[in-house]
């Protein structure tokens, strides 16, 4: 049993390293003498590194490419290939717009740091005393989105207080997204919005 393990194990090294001759029958028994069968006149040396692969190895070894007509990219077994049209789509692709804001976060954004500025440079005033204060403030947005203060009131009432919150809207304007009429036209409207601030 061992011996035809050898023998087996021989006729696989000579055929790999291409020292078998070429027979026209092409078939190679475990009977046959393989030392009439060596071809000892072309002897392929097999450079230190390289392993011969059986021919039905080759097959499984070998990497198929596979064409995907949705993405129109080749895949390998080891890498993905990007063809030349794809890379033009990626191109041709228009980035995301962002949506606009709304008047009332606009409002918001502004009034946050409306709030801020006062916490920082009027509060400290000795003519605003500790408490809660609620500002209403009166304003039209024109047609082309500007907005224009026209009255700031507070409560309880401090007018030194609404006069600052006034002086300081009027000189940091905010525009909004215009209002439009039923024809779909930028008009100018009169608006009101309240917020808060206390001093403590």
């Amino acid at each position: 049993m061992q011996a035809q393990e050898k023998e087996k194990q021989s006729l696989k090294d000579l055929l790999y390293s291409g020292k078998l001759k070429k027979d026209s029958s092409g078939v190679i028994r475990n009977t046959d003498d393989l030392s009439k069968k060596i071809d000892t006149g072309s002897k392929k040396e097999t450079q230190p590194g390289e392993t011969s692969v059986p021919a039905a190895n080759a097959q499984q070894n070998a990497v198929i490419l596979k064409t995907n007509t949705n993405t129109n990219t080749l895949t390998t077994g080891v890498d993905k290939v990007t063809t030349t049209a794809d890379s033009a789509a990626i191109v041709a692709v228009p980035a995301n717009t962002i949506p606009a804001k709304t008047n009332t976060k606009l409002w918001k954004e502004y009034t946050d740091s409306l709030v801020k500025t006062l916490n920082d440079e009027v509060l400290r005033s000795k003519q605003i005393k500790k408490n809660t204060y609620y500002l209403m403030v009166d304003y039209e947005i024109e047609p082309d989105g500007k907005v224009t203060i026209t009255n700031v009131t507070s409560t309880p009432e401090n007018a030194f207080l609404a006069a600052q919150v006034r002086q300081i809207m009027d000189s940091t304007p905010l525009s909004l997204n215009p209002v439009t009429d039923s024809s779909n036209q930028p008009k100018k409207v009169k608006r009101k919005q309240q917020f808060t601030i206390t001093k403590e």
